[in-house]
């Protein structure tokens, strides 16, 4: 039977995945090019939302993992036998806490009004392609293989 408690190991997992190496976007890790994104548009946030399409994005690579991780949560909560109607709300944030430094976390609201969230501070640099190599092969693991 499942329970709505296990959003928290869905929060936990999906933010694994998100902040991985393997999380890449052209070839190059994600989560530094959102960290380039954000020094060039001079913004500390970047807010992806799961459950409701952004209405405006600046970037296609935004969008791109939008779609992607609003399927994970799908994908997950019926692997868990859990009805898409206990999902309200979900949304993975990033946010810059220094130059070195970047706070990813994600929070999933269930239909009863509770909030599961997991967080993660990490190591990232800006995305820079004159000292990054690019992923090259089109077998392993990748979060967003072919986009």
């Amino acid at each position: 039977m499942s329970r709505r408690k296990q959003f928290q190991g869905i929060c936990h997992d999906i933010l694994g995945s998100f902040v991985s190496r393997y999380n890449d976007s052209g070839g190059y890790w994600a989560l530094g090019q959102y960290v380039s994104v954000l020094n060039s548009l001079g913004k500390r946030h970047l807010q992806l939302k799961l459950t409701h399409a952004t209405e405006t994005s600046d970037h296609r690579a935004f969008v791109v993992s939008e779609e992607y991780y609003r399927g994970v949560v799908l994908r997950m909560m019926e692997a868990n036998a859990m009805p898409q109607t206990w999902l309200s709300d979900a949304t993975i944030k990033v946010s810059i806490v220094s130059p070195a430094k970047a706070m990813c976390e994600i929070e999933i609201v269930s239909d009863l009004g509770r909030t599961y969230r997991s967080e993660r501070t990490i190591s990232v640099r800006p995305h820079d392609p004159a000292v990054e190599r690019r992923r090259a092969d089109r077998f392993g693991p990748s979060n967003q293989k072919g986009h």
